[in-house]
């Protein structure tokens, strides 16, 4: 596509801002762009060609509280913001019982007492709910104006499908259903259930946020190697995991696919199931997949800023990850600065992979 060329002078002009859901947080400048951020991200998506480097603060990003899911996983972005030692925790979509663990940040499933201790009758224990009965439209209503925006929209969906399966039935026994031939039979038909209710879901998202993105959670790893063989993949998720990436595409959205690990090796499976983004951790080797992926996957790649960082350090931070990675243009900076230098951070990045992208 053709070049537009960086005009310093005009694209920096700050001509208005996106408010913060948080109260008391700062919001970001809105510049004055060729191109708002939802294009610019659409042409990432579509046509790996954007105008500058999109991050995290191209979109905003709602995990709304109406969503059991959410509450119980301890992880809710909400006007109405979620006081984690007295709310967190509880039951989720599928009636499972989570603690709030507040030294960790997060949530476990209450031990002793698997919900599904026979996959192959998980039916007798699981019960669908009802998506209608939630009050979307007052969901929606009170983040009107931060939906509304030329940005996307990002909206988190907390447990996928594996995920889900170690809600059911504890990590044990889900690692071993995926791969017991007796078992295989049982998880087929619970996953087949699943892409039935996320697809309610992601219509819900659709119809109410006008959600753009989802960032559909599912580790399938741990620091060192992934929990399963690419094989095993390909036949237990990849199958369902293409049906949740269709039930986006089919309504002009995009799913990026948050999974911790050390899971480079299953990279074919994402690309298999259609998945547009992933954003792997550090312990994987992040130039290869966006070198030997990149044309089919997009990469998130984390730019850490230290929340106490001076300006100048937020500044040459962003300098060193644009050294490294700004030769790229299917990458997504995965994270900018929680702290007070965030809208520092924001333009830094934009300024010097404008400039960047268009020689």
């Amino acid at each position: 596509m053709d070049k537009v060329p960086f005009n310093r002078e005009v694209e920096m002009q700050v001509v208005g801002e996106y408010r913060s859901l948080f109260p008391g947080a700062p919001g970001l400048p809105r510049l004055n762009t060729p191109i708002s951020p939802r294009e610019n991200l659409r042409r990432l998506f579509e046509e790996k060609d954007p105008l500058w480097m999109p991050s995290g603060r191209d979109y905003f990003t709602l995990i709304p509280r109406i969503i059991p899911d959410n509450v119980a996983r301890g992880f809710v972005f909400d006007v109405e913001p979620l006081d984690l030692r007295t709310e967190a925790g509880g039951k989720d979509f599928f009636g499972v019982d989570w603690v709030y663990v507040e030294k960790v940040g997060g949530s476990m499933v209450r031990p002793g007492s698997p919900k599904v201790p026979d996959i192959n009758r998980w039916e007798d224990y699981i019960k669908f709910p009802d998506l209608d009965s939630l009050d979307w439209e007052g969901s929606a209503e009170k983040h009107r104006e931060y939906l509304n925006t030329d940005r996307m929209n990002l909206i988190w969906v907390m447990n996928g499908l594996f995920e889900r399966l170690i809600s059911f039935m504890d990590f044990e026994n889900a690692a071993l259903a995926m791969i017991d031939e007796e078992q295989q039979e049982g998880v087929h038909r619970l996953f087949d259930a699943l892409c039935g209710f996320y697809d309610k879901l992601i219509e819900k998202y659709r119809t109410y946020y006008n959600a753009d993105i989802i960032l559909f959670h599912d580790d399938w790893g741990s620091q060192r190697a992934p929990f399963f063989s690419l094989s095993t993949v390909r036949e237990m998720l990849v199958p369902y995991l293409s049906r949740i990436v269709e039930s986006c595409h089919k309504r002009g959205m995009y799913l990026e696919l948050h999974s911790c690990g050390k899971n480079e090796m299953l990279a074919p499976a994402m690309i298999e199931a259609g998945v547009d983004a992933w954003t792997p951790q550090p312990m994987n080797d992040r130039h290869m997949l966006i070198e030997k992926y990149g044309d089919k996957l997009i990469i998130g790649v984390q730019l850490q800023i230290p929340m106490d960082a001076s300006e100048e350090d937020t500044i040459n931070c962003v300098k060193s990850f644009v050294e490294e990675y700004g030769k790229y243009k299917n990458v997504i900076a995965g994270m900018l600065a929680m702290g007070p230098n965030q809208a520092v951070a924001y333009k830094t990045l934009y300024e010097l992979t404008r400039q960047l992208y268009s020689k």
